[in-house]
């Protein structure tokens, strides 16, 4: 299983991160987890297209986690290499009411030429997509955000938060996964609601006892020197600080 960080950073644009997305490899299977700005772009420098992406999963539906569906669903239409494989999006609770007045909102002009879409909602349990058994619970952000994690056949698991604050949902998908991905959105001092901070980042890697945590999703006071501090005083497994293009071998 490779895992690629397409995307570090968040709302805020930056010239080094871009918003969210993370790619998901195996046996020659492309599932993308969020679509964020840029995630296009990052696709492209890995050589890869509109036409390879076998499935999508979002965690939610907010703009710097889907917006770069939209530029995508267009590409796709274009008359000299029109998509011709069908494509799923798995999603939470409320996504099919979302997706269709987003096509309502460009008429015709999103709509496959030549390929079906299949929006599959997802509530919490676990499903085979692809090669991975996927389990997907519910996470603290918003109504319709979910946590997953994915396995392989081979037993190797990669746990995605998306957006969250603590909450047990994320601990029992990141339980001993090979590697979890989890936001921290902000340091100490400026804590949000529905996000996590270095100190409840490490709290929840050491209580799902993980084997590595990578951070990701950070706003610009994020300091990550001192980041890694606070986690690592926390939890003592292996850490990583995301960074646009970063991957993992599992």
């Amino acid at each position: 299983m490779n895992i690629i960080i397409l995307g570090s950073g968040t709302a805020v644009p930056s010239l080094e991160r871009n918003s969210s997305g993370v790619l998901i490899q195996e046996e020659g299977y492309n599932a993308l987890v969020d679509f964020g700005y840029g995630t296009l772009k990052q696709l492209l420098h890995l050589g890869i297209t509109y036409h390879d992406i076998d499935r999508v999963f979002f965690t939610h539906n907010h703009p710097d986690h889907i917006c770069d569906l939209v530029p995508f669903l267009f590409g796709t239409r274009y008359h000299l290499s029109a998509r011709k494989k069908a494509l799923e999006i798995v999603a939470g609770p409320g996504f099919q009411q979302f997706f269709d007045k987003l096509m309502s909102a460009y008429k015709h002009w999103l709509v496959p030429s030549e390929y079906q879409i299949q929006i599959t909602e997802i509530d919490e349990g676990s499903k085979k997509f692809g090669p991975h058994h996927v389990t997907f619970k519910k996470v603290q952000h918003i109504e319709m955000s979910r946590g997953y994690r994915f396995e392989n056949r081979a037993g190797k698991s990669v746990a995605l938060s998306g957006d969250t604050d603590y909450c047990q949902g994320m601990i029992e998908l990141g339980r001993e996964a090979d590697l979890m991905i989890l936001e921290c959105a902000m340091p100490e001092e400026n804590k949000i609601a529905g996000h996590l901070v270095p100190s409840l980042a490490g709290k929840l890697a050491k209580e799902a006892d993980c084997k590595m945590l990578c951070l990701t999703h950070f706003y610009p006071p994020c300091d990550l020197d001192v980041m890694r501090e606070t986690v690592s005083a926390v939890y003592d497994g292996e850490l990583a600080l995301a960074r646009d293009g970063m991957q993992f071998q599992l």
